[in-house]
């Protein structure tokens, strides 16, 4: 392998567990995995930027991006860069967010300013987290699809189980507790300085959705932010939602045995050359809210056996409000773009540490950034 590496390797992820890969200094984009009649899947790219809009055209959720830019990621010597991708106007928010907190966390620090510092420094840890998981997600996902390329038994719609598909809901487990407990930390981090902390004077100590919702609800004057926030976590809310699925999880059963059993399901996707390629797809069950209150209320096990059969023929026809992964790229979105919404009540302006050379060596002082 050539040491020099020419330009930047782009492996993207996108809905189902499929990728598309994009060589460097080469206008071909190869899908992976192959059509089902086993013919390699192109596209092709007049320049770099054009890979994102000529994937959308063909109906490919993104999710994000593995870059290699050097040949040390390449072998494994140090992590591929991943970033989550959101199609919208700024299309890399978790990075941008990530970015601006450690600049909020180096203001904090020389502002002596030790709970800003301490929340802005979890928030971008916990960012770059939550940006890990849905790589995590991605990857078990396209385990999963492996494993039906190589058994050779493609069907569409077809349910199955091997032994992939419990490792996938136990990312996505990993994932939705790790998103909640970014949302506390951003909870936390509004309780203390939005509005010049006005709502530390009307409430005991915050540090979680929940303790900041009840909060929000009993304080008669809301700025902008936090208007937005009080109906995001109220009953019809993302983020209520999202509590929701987390909450089902660490105080009920597991996502795929909530109700009844999930299967993951083998799609077909129709390119526009008439090519198809598998997908697979993860139920996520509707309304998390009615299954932990009936989950509370099964007491009589003989009812629960009656209507096994039932619930057992539900799991065969079901293919849930939201894939497991697409619901986890939406709240990876939406997540990091509140993040950049709080981040503008900080007391401070984000800092960047710069290098200087001297006579006598490097040295490194900080300094304002104007914008991120």
């Amino acid at each position: 392998m050539v040491k020099d590496w020419p330009a930047c390797r782009r492996i993207v992820h996108l809905s189902g567990g499929i990728n598309a890969i994009s060589e460097p200094q080469c206008d071909l984009v190869t899908l992976w995995p192959n059509s089902i009649d086993n013919k390699t899947a192109t596209i092709r790219i007049s320049t770099f930027g054009k890979l994102y809009s000529a994937l959308e055209k063909l109906n490919l959720k993104i999710l994000g991006v593995d870059f290699i830019t050097h040949y040390s990621e390449a072998i494994g010597k140090v992590p591929m860069q991943f970033r989550g991708y959101v199609e919208q106007e700024r299309i890399w928010p978790n990075w941008d967010a990530k970015e601006k907190w450690s600049g909020l966390a180096l203001s904090s620090f020389h502002n002596k300013n030790g709970l800003a510092y301490d929340l802005s420094n979890r928030i971008s840890y916990q960012l770059n987290t939550v940006n890990n998981r849905l790589r995590t997600l991605s990857l078990s996902y396209q385990n999963q699809l492996n494993s039906v390329v190589l058994k050779d038994d493609f069907r569409h719609e077809k349910r199955f189980q091997n032994g992939f598909t419990d490792l996938v809901y136990q990312e996505f487990h990993s994932f939705l507790f790790d998103a909640c407990i970014l949302r506390d930390y951003l909870c936390e981090y509004i309780y203390n300085f939005s509005s010049n902390g006005v709502l530390k004077d009307g409430c005991k100590e915050v540090t979680t959705a929940s303790g900041l919702f009840k909060c929000l609800n009993k304080t008669e004057s809301l700025s902008k932010l936090e208007a937005e926030l009080k109906y995001i976590m109220s009953k019809d809310g993302w983020l209520f939602e999202l509590g929701q699925y987390r909450d089902l999880v660490m105080h009920s059963a597991p996502i795929n045995i909530a109700n009844s059993q999930l299967y993951a399901i083998q799609e077909a996707i129709v390119l526009p050359d008439n090519k198809e390629i598998i997908s697979v797809r993860f139920p996520l069950p509707d309304n998390p809210s009615l299954l932990y209150s009936e989950r509370c209320k099964r007491n009589d096990f003989d009812k629960y056996i009656r209507q096994f059969k039932e619930l057992n023929q539900m799991s065969l026809n079901n293919r849930g409000k939201y894939d497991c992964l697409e619901y986890a790229h939406m709240v990876f979105g939406l997540l990091s773009n509140l993040s950049v919404e709080v981040a503008e009540v900080s007391p401070y302006r984000p800092m960047q540490q710069k290098y200087i050379l001297t006579k006598s060596g490097t040295i490194s002082v900080p300094e304002y950034i104007d914008k991120i």
